[in-house]
This record gives C-alpha cells, structure tokens and sequence, in this order.
C-alpha cells in the first residue's frame, strides 16, 4: 500500500495513512470496502478519509501486542491480495469479496 506522509527517512510515527486512491483507480475498489473488508478478519475499520479522502489511517495503541498487530498485517496482505485478484481480473470486479464485506 503507498504510504501518503513519511518523514525524510521514509519512517512514519505513531500514526501511518495508507493512500487508496492507486488502487481505487486501478481496481474500483475504494476505501470503504477495505474497510468493511477488514470487519471479516474481526477489526474495527481504522480512521478512513481523514486527513485525505481515500486513506485508512492506521495507528495502532500501544497497548496492542505484536501478535495481534501480525494478525492485522497479516489481514492487509490478504486484502492486498484480493485487490491484485481485481486488478489481474482473477476476481470479477463487482462481485468480489471486498465488494460484498461484511460477511460475518
């Protein structure tokens, strides 16, 4: 996913905003799919369109663990991978599993 801000190292800090728009132009798939999407993998959807329409704003407290912060990497990757499916045209673009989130 591009990363909207990153300071001259290219880090970000405690907060990290996930650009969607590529991938809405690519894919049709938009940000609030994703973010219903991530209801299927049992999370909450992160800040969406703030400060930019069309980011997730990822910021993790501190109080998450490493296993559970694997877990939602983890659940992007397979999102990211399920938009790559739209994009190659595995995936039928309207009727896809981001299309139709949430399933639980």
């Amino acid at each position: 996913y591009p990363v909207l801000y990153t300071g001259s190292n290219g880090l970000v800090a405690h907060e990290c905003i996930l650009d969607l728009r590529p991938l809405k132009d690519s894919s049709g798939i938009s940000v609030d799919d994703v973010a219903k999407r991530l209801i299927d993998f049992g999370f909450h959807a992160p800040t969406m369109s703030f400060p930019v329409a069309g980011t997730l704003m990822i910021e993790p407290t501190e109080s998450e663990s490493k296993e559970e912060l694997d877990r939602f990497c983890d659940a992007m990757i397979r999102i990211r991978e399920e938009i790559r499916a739209v994009e190659n045209g595995t995936l039928d673009k309207d009727d896809n599993p981001l299309k139709n989130a949430p399933h639980t």
